[in-house]
């Protein structure tokens, strides 16, 4: 709901070029998927709808595939427990089908309370694997840029969160719904190493996360940063590290961002961000 009103007026510009914005959310528990779906079938406009082409598919993101096995209580609560990891294929067109819908017919996931011992287990699969799978589905096109990731993904002993992923435009904008961000980018190689998605935000809720992430995505040209209200902070393990980064036992919440190193797409938002901070403005050659 919040992108589809941030890119409305592109929604418009686009709709000129006869390219609609495609969304694709991707979320694990049945019941929030269920709730999803039907907050989206009641609340977009039919503007929205006409300019929208929107997919839904209960599954999870992982470094591996297989199932994911998690405390779901029916809400953004649950546990991840345990996994079953195993070699999944390319999404098929029944499969593709049988996660779009809703496993709670009749509005019946309405009624259900909050069960803590409920256990649920749905299809992983890796970013590169579900792309693939898009593409070869016909769902999105080959080779598709993707604009922006961002990662809001739950671990072991955290709350399980939502994952979700949309179009605009010619780009492709994934969001995908803290301690599993840094397995859902371990699943992301081959769309890295081949400069297809421009920017990635993710949760971040300690430093070891902020390194972790930050010494996987430098691999591949990316550059990290932290997202202040005023500032992008760049971190690297070597050339923008700072000495409070290093003390791993405090946890706090953020965001933070990396994007493709040297980029275009990088020094316009560098200076868009800091438009109104001349000195931060005319630094982005210090990169």
């Amino acid at each position: 709901m919040s992108m589809s009103k941030i890119f409305h007026p592109i929604i418009q510009m686009c709709a000129m070029y006869s390219t609609p914005v495609q969304i694709v959310s991707v979320e694990p528990s049945p019941k929030v998927f269920c709730e999803m779906t039907d907050m989206l079938t009641a609340h977009l406009t039919k503007e929205d709808k006409q300019h929208m082409n929107s997919i839904r598919l209960n599954v999870a993101l992982s470094s591996q595939t297989g199932h994911l096995v998690f405390r779901d209580p029916g809400n953004e609560g649950g546990q991840l427990l345990g996994n079953n990891f195993s070699d999944l294929s390319m999404m098929t067109t029944e499969e593709y089908a049988q996660y779009s819908e809703c496993k709670y017919p009749g509005g019946e996931f309405r009624n259900m309370t909050l069960d803590r011992e409920r256990q649920t287990s749905v299809p992983t699969y890796t970013l590169d694997l579900l792309v693939a799978s898009l593409e070869n589905l016909g769902k999105i096109r080959q080779y598709q840029e993707i604009f922006v990731v961002k990662i809001d993904t739950e671990g072991k002993n955290q709350p399980y969160n939502h994952y979700s992923f949309s179009m605009s435009c010619s780009n492709l904008l994934m969001y995908l719904a803290t301690g599993h961000d840094y397995n859902t980018l371990l699943g992301a190689k081959e769309l890295l190493k081949n400069k297809r998605i421009t920017f990635i935000v993710f949760e971040v809720w300690s430093n070891i996360i902020v390194k972790s992430i930050s010494q996987h995505m430098a691999q591949f040209e990316y550059q990290c940063f932290l997202l202040t209200k005023y500032a992008l902070v760049p971190v690297h393990e070597t050339d923008w590290w700072y000495p409070h980064l290093t003390n791993f036992t405090t946890q706090y919440w953020g965001n933070g961002l990396c994007a493709v190193k040297d980029s275009k797409d990088l020094a316009m938002l560098w200076r868009m961000y800091h438009s109104d901070d001349l000195k931060l403005l005319n630094s982005y050659e210090l990169l």
